[in-house]
């Protein structure tokens, strides 16, 4: 916007003014008028998302930037490791885990069913097709109890109800004539706060049948959202 002398001023800076009538410069009155010639000059030019040093290559006006970076898919998620302090796209993260930390992974479909051993610690699941959220599956000894599992999915955005995925989790066991099952939404987080205790997250425990992790099992199936998280 300009006065009619030519004084320039932005939008922003302009809701500002206590005297909007008058220049803030040369304080002429009249108020001010749209600048036709700069808007085509800030329309020209194009600012890069906060996000590309973790491979955003995206460059949108600079009024549209904020609206861009709230969905970004490259917004960083961060490690859970204590005392790590990696960040970076879930595709960078997925690596750090399984080569820096050597964490255990496992691939799997949508909508089909898989074998988790239960073995203390953190197991990274990720999709068999490149691209998409990454989940991590935290199993933990509860004495006197047994095993409790806890899925988060890691996503860089605050994700609704509507855009959850759902997880089935199944438990048997034929010498213990035990089954156990559960369906849950997944709870969603960019881990910026570490691995979310158990009052932030679901989880489910089964009880223990053998001292040998490897010999405890549990089936899961996760399914996508019906509204595709952004």
């Amino acid at each position: 916007m300009q006065c009619r002398v030519g004084h320039v001023i932005c939008s922003s800076c302009h809701h500002k003014l206590r005297k909007k009538d008058n220049c803030h410069v040369c304080a002429i009155t009249g108020g001010y008028n749209r600048c036709i010639a700069f808007d085509h000059i800030l329309e020209s030019i194009k600012v890069s998302c906060s996000n590309s040093i973790y491979g955003c290559t995206i460059k949108t006006h600079y009024y549209q930037q904020e609206e861009h970076e709230k969905s970004c898919p490259h917004a960083p998620c961060f490690c859970p490791e204590p005392g790590c302090g990696f960040a970076g796209s879930t595709a960078q993260l997925q690596r750090h885990l399984t080569v820096d930390h050597m964490l255990p992974a496992t691939a799997f479909a949508y909508g089909y069913s898989f074998t988790l051993h239960m073995q203390e610690g953190m197991r990274v699941l990720h999709r068999k097709e490149e691209g998409g959220p990454l989940f991590l599956a935290k199993f933990t000894l509860v004495p006197p109890f047994g095993n409790a599992i806890s899925i988060l999915c890691i996503h860089p955005h605050v994700v609704t109800e509507n855009h959850r995925f759902e997880c089935d989790v199944d438990f048997y066991s034929r010498t213990m004539g035990w089954h156990q099952h559960s369906n849950f939404q997944i709870i969603s987080t960019n881990l910026s706060n570490g691995f979310p205790g158990e009052e932030a997250s679901y989880t489910f425990v089964v009880p223990k049948i053998s001292s040998d992790p490897h010999t405890t099992t549990t089936r899961l199936l996760i399914r996508p959202p019906k509204i595709t998280c952004p």
